[in-house]
């Protein structure tokens, strides 16, 4: 997914609507109509119809943030929550678990021989 940047195309246009003439600007797009209906001018209208003739959702990005939205970053926070945080749950939640669980086997063993 590549992320848009509304500054790339110009500055707002108080003048434009995407709706103007009968919705001629965004014939082709209907089940996107509220999408389309965001863009400032011109430009952002027709790189969000870009987008969604590739398949992309439309997503805009502040400037400088643009690289968290790339599939290699997405990876890198996937492999941290698999490799680091993950194991540390589970060291946190499995090991009092099974000091309980032993414990409690303990017990029930200790009862069981006292009663024969």
């Amino acid at each position: 997914m590549h992320c848009l940047y509304r500054s790339d195309y110009g500055p707002p246009d108080p003048a434009f609507h995407p709706d103007a003439n009968g919705g001629v600007l965004v014939r082709g797009f209907e089940s996107d109509r509220a999408n389309l209906m965001r863009a400032q001018n011109l430009g952002q209208l027709n790189a969000m119809k870009r987008q969604l003739e590739r398949g992309e959702h439309i997503q805009w990005c502040d400037q400088g943030y643009g690289w968290t939205y790339q599939p290699r970053v997405d990876a890198l926070f996937d492999a941290i929550l698999i490799l680091v945080v993950a194991p540390w749950f589970v060291w946190r939640v499995a090991r009092p678990a099974l000091r309980w669980a032993r414990r409690r086997s303990r017990d029930r063993a200790a009862v069981v021989r006292a009663m024969t």
